[in-house]
């Protein structure tokens, strides 16, 4: 479409029960419109002296006036839409979609144009059509022009609220005849290559933006206007795969109807296919139709079209057994467990991401060769397809594993010594501390803790096996959990009392650093307590006490750093004050050197004692 453009593209895709006048063909049918506005429908016409919306308000109209009550098919329940140019239009159209409709109205926008000023718009019923976010099939740059205008387009999958009958909504424009490409004109032949990229993009994807790929046994649309006419190089090029069998003009740039019906050309357009496979026809129920509405240099075509059900729901499945953490020795029997409404095709399953057996049969196992793989933390997979004609696909939790040739169990200390970056895996440990987007595990025996990166932390006391990717930050030890399995509740250790210096401790093999001037073991990640003279506040974020060790830092306070910024609200005893602190050791990096840091669970882990 051209950049003066207001097309309205009123796809009727309806999905109802057969009525009385309705063909006798018909199973499922969709009202859907796609609509090219104007400049985000602002004006009046072209008229920018003033906004108005009136563009936009007698779009609204005009969706309210299709297929009203008592019709043989449905109301418009999906549109497509281009030049949606902000978030405001795309806001103040849905209002009015929403005053002259009657009914309620979701929406969504796709920024695409000169640095984005422009904009694919999705508005859809919800009391006629499903959408979940899962459903956003992405979109595809097709060009961009000399003057930085994106060629853009966008998809859908929208499902008719209690059928299975599915269809992905596709919407854009093609590069309009006059726009300049590599300082050159646009040609016909450029127009069919976008065309050509975009079936190709639906059919397979680019890159992480997949289409229809993940649903080739599902209806597709196409709303578009190709900015040519029919017969063309672009034409004929959809017309290989999709269906549109209209020939009304289109084009209208703001003059009378009739002359353009007579010396127009068709730019608009809805197209239909069946499936991913062989082209079928049949598609259109009624229509396209060309639509009274006239407000730009466009109207808009609309079409009530078949759809059909189809399984677009994946499958459920996860790893039974072995339990994340699990120590494997030998031969060990994987199992998973998957289901699906369409049922299941094959389940597959991965080790470390590579494939190690399939099967199409329930029960769903193999026997794994642990001996086979090296010593250390390992990850399984298990990939459920279902028999839909879609053949969806559902990727398991990931299990993470530690194959020990001796069957010995990996303890804190063990995990230490090994590299950043290895994966590992810990079983039966006790949360110590839990900070939200963090925690702490300590053995049940209390001599050895770290800490694990997770999106919600298991509470104190929780009985835990971890897998992981092993990390650090400022030289302390960390896990990031690709899985934390509860298993029950352990009592806590109890804390290791210390004197300040002792806070931190000593290296662990290659791996693991020790503190600056280190006295003892390691001891970062466990639950210890320290006692002190108060000889700095520093309100919200810290408190330094000294149990005479005069300790430094780097910081210009004398004595251990006590962290208590996740206390909110708390406030701390005064400088002077003999305290007690219970909390986890953990580390600063100051100056360029690793020091010791105690960080508090809650308030009552400071106590005065006088």
């Amino acid at each position: 479409m051209r950049n003066s453009v207001v097309a309205v593209q009123i796809i009727i895709l309806s999905l109802f029960v057969i009525g009385s006048f309705a063909p006798a063909s018909i199973a499922q049918v969709i009202t859907v419109c796609q609509c090219n506005i104007f400049d985000g429908g602002k004006w009046t016409d072209q008229d920018q002296s003033k906004v108005t919306y009136d563009t936009a308000k007698r779009f609204a109209q005009f969706v309210a006036s299709v297929n009203p009550t008592g019709s043989a098919y449905p109301p418009i329940a999906v549109i497509g839409m281009e030049e949606l140019m902000s978030e405001t239009d795309r806001t103040t159209i849905e209002s009015y979609l929403e005053q002259y409709t009657g009914a309620a109205w979701e929406s969504a926008r796709i920024a695409q144009g000169v640095n984005n000023t422009s904009g694919i718009g999705f508005f859809w019923r919800p009391d006629l059509v499903e959408y979940r976010p899962e459903w956003d099939l992405g979109s595809v740059a097709l060009e961009q022009i000399d003057n930085g205008y994106v060629i853009k387009f966008a998809g859908r999958l929208f499902r008719k609220v209690g059928t299975d009958a599915a269809f992905g909504l596709i919407t854009g424009k093609l590069v309009w005849a006059d726009a300049i490409l590599h300082g050159a004109a646009v040609t016909e032949e450029i127009r069919r290559q976008e065309a050509a990229h975009l079936k190709n993009w639906i059919l397979n994807g680019e890159g992480t933006s997949l289409g229809m790929s993940s649903f080739p046994g599902t209806t597709r649309v196409i709303t578009t206007d190709l900015n040519t006419g029919v017969n063309t190089a672009t034409w004929n090029e959809m017309n290989l795969d999709y269906t549109d069998p209209s020939t009304e003009h289109t084009e209208n740039s703001f003059n009378p109807t009739w002359l353009m019906d007579l010396i127009g050309t068709r730019l608009d357009y809805v197209w239909w296919d069946y499936d991913a496979g062989t082209k079928k026809t049949g598609g259109f129920v009624d229509g396209p139709h060309r639509s009274p509405h006239v407000g730009s240099d466009h109207r808009s075509v609309y079409a009530t079209i078949n759809l059909h059900p189809v399984d677009v729901t994946p499958p459920l499945v996860s790893i039974t057994s072995p339990a994340g953490g699990a120590v494997l020795t030998g031969m060990t029997k994987i199992t998973a467990a998957a289901t699906d409404a369409s049922n299941i095709a094959q389940v597959q399953f991965l080790v470390d991401g590579v494939p190690a057996w399939s099967t199409t049969t329930a029960p769903y196992e193999f026997n794994w060769n642990a001996s086979g793989v090296s010593e250390g933390g390992h990850t399984l997979v298990a990939i459920a397809t279902d028999a839909s004609t879609n053949r969806m696909r559902t990727t398991s939790a990931p299990v993470g594993v530690w194959v020990s040739y001796t069957g010995t169990a990996p303890g804190i200390v063990d995990v230490k010594k090994r590299p950043d970056a290895d994966m590992v895996a810990l079983s039966d440990k006790v949360v110590t501390a839990s900070f939200g987007s963090y925690f702490y595990i300590e053995e049940p025996g209390g001599y050895s803790g770290i800490k694990v990166n997770v999106a919600s932390a298991p509470a104190v006391g929780t009985k835990v096996s971890v897998y992981g990717r092993l990390g650090s930050l400022n030289s302390e030890r960390e896990i990031t959990a690709t899985s934390v399995t509860p298993t029950g509740t352990l009592p806590l250790p109890p804390a290791v009392g210390m004197d300040n210096r002792t806070v931190g401790g000593g290296p662990i093999g290659s791996y693991t650093a020790g503190i600056y001037q280190a006295v003892g073991p390691n001891n970062v990640g466990s639950l210890v307590t320290c006692w002190g003279k108060v000889t700095a506040t520093i309100a919200g974020f810290y408190i330094y006490i000294d149990d005479g060790s005069g300790l430094q830092d780097g910081y210009g306070y004398k004595g251990l750093r006590v962290d208590i910024s996740g206390l909110s609200g708390y406030t701390p005893p005064g400088v002077g004050s003999y305290v007690r602190v219970t909390g986890i050791s953990s580390t600063s990096l100051l100056s360029g050197k690793v020091q010791r840091r105690l960080k508090v669970r809650n308030s009552s882990d400071i106590n005065v004692e006088f």
